[in-house]
């Protein structure tokens, strides 16, 4: 009678145990997700669908790199319908202070828009936390996401010298950045206006310091560079035969060009520089909800694939 009893009240106890609730259905998990950010996810798209399905984004990719990557954010989320805008790093960051002053939302998500930037509009309030969002983001690297939580860089570029191989023999290829400083090649150089690369060299582990690239980059404007407004402009004057070398590109410029059969290859220099554009949230932003879908998938393994 004892065990019949105990057994009886066991089986109330079960009874009473309130059976765990499915989470909801959504396009896709990522690593690191729990039951919280899959729940989240699903808000975020039934949000998303109130503000219209759209996302405003504006970068330094080229439309052609932005558009790879977009197709992939659409094959898990075809109902949003991502509009990109271009410009130079300074361009991106002038539209997006602009539309912070004036109050009038346009853009949702943006990238490259120079980190240079990021304490100042910290103290304006232009920028919205979300790196806490991101599914995993404690195994990260924390030079890729900042303390503050506003910005993370979803990639890394590096940067060398790169040659026209028609205009430069092997034997003068330079092996170090000071070779650019040879005589011979006083007005065969072209170089970007951009001083985020030199700025890399000077304060980053491993890089020259400050008062060594201060030195170096004094001497380099005496070989009378032809000043470019942005990479993808110079790489293409350099392919074309207007100089021969150019400073500082990144060399994914020159994997691009070479599988088009382009002329062109980059230097074997010490130390290669290495740097990545910060994407943000920015506040305000008219369609936050879908800027969130975006980022998570951006910075997730997903979409990290989609950046190669």
């Amino acid at each position: 009678v004892l065990m019949v009893s105990l057994l009886l009240s066991m089986g109330s106890v079960f009874a009473q145990t309130p059976a765990k609730k499915s989470l909801p259905q959504v396009p896709i998990t990522y690593p690191g997700d729990t039951d919280e950010s899959i729940i989240r996810r699903a808000k975020w798209i039934e949000e998303a669908k109130k503000e219209g399905n759209t996302l405003s984004w504006w970068g330094i990719l080229l439309p052609a790199e932005a558009g790879k990557e977009l197709a992939e954010f659409n094959k898990v989320y075809p109902q949003i319908k991502v509009e990109y805008w271009r410009g130079e790093a300074d361009e991106v960051a002038s539209k997006l202070e602009l539309q912070f002053t004036s109050k009038r939302g346009m853009n949702d998500v943006a990238l490259g828009a120079g980190e240079i930037n990021h304490p100042r509009w910290r103290k304006m309030g232009m920028l919205e936390k979300f790196t806490d969002l991101i599914p995993g983001i404690g195994k990260w690297d924390k030079n890729f996401y900042g303390p503050e939580g506003d910005s993370a860089v979803p990639g890394s570029n590096a940067t060398t010298p790169q040659h026209n191989t028609k205009l430069v023999s092997p034997a003068e290829v330079p092996k170090s950045w000071e070779e650019l400083l040879q005589p011979k090649w006083k007005g065969q150089l072209g170089m970007p206006t951009d001083p985020r690369a030199w700025w890399t060299l000077a304060l980053a582990e491993g890089g020259w310091g400050v008062e060594k690239t201060l030195d170096y980059v004094t001497k380099l404007k005496a070989q009378k560079p032809q000043m470019q407004k942005g990479p993808p402009q110079g790489h293409a004057l350099l392919i074309a035969g207007d100089f021969k070398i150019f400073t500082n590109n990144f060399i994914r410029h020159v994997i691009l060009s070479q599988a088009k059969g382009a002329a062109v290859d980059w230097c074997r220099v010490n130390p290669i520089i290495l740097s990545g554009p910060n994407i943000i949230l920015p506040m305000y932003a008219p369609r936050p909800n879908a800027a969130r879908l975006f980022l998570e998938w951006y910075l997730s393994p997903a979409g990290l694939r989609a950046h190669e």
